[in-house]
């Protein structure tokens, strides 16, 4: 696994862990200013609330659903990555670009829900 790789799939485990606190640490400082911990568990919730029975329990990654090029990639962004949040009766998904600062990767943007 890439290491833009492993900080999406770290991200998307610390929420379905509810460890919102873990999750905000792999947020780039800038974007950290728009999600507290109470914002990430709303917004994961939000994806499924109201339809699904139960919280999220497990993720589920597969790098074919990576990519190292998009048209909005900026300079310093080093991935793309999709991964998928599993619970009774639903599945949904993180999407994250990943950017380098100084040589550390921080989730620079989130997408909430499958396309």
């Amino acid at each position: 696994m890439r290491p833009f790789e492993e900080v999406a799939v770290n991200f998307a485990s610390a929420l379905v862990a509810g460890d919102f606190d873990r999750a905000r640490g792999y947020l780039l400082p800038a974007l950290q200013v728009h999600f507290s911990a109470n914002e990430l568990r709303n917004c994961l919730f939000g994806m499924f609330d109201g339809y699904a029975s139960g919280p999220p329990t497990a993720i589920e990654f597969d790098d074919e659903f990576s990519l190292l090029d998009w048209p909005s990639r900026q300079p310093t962004d080093v991935g793309w990555a999709y991964v998928s949040i599993v619970g009774d009766g639903f599945v949904e998904a993180v999407s994250v670009t990943v950017t380098d600062v100084d040589g550390s990767n921080f989730i620079r943007e989130i997408e909430w829900g499958r396309p």
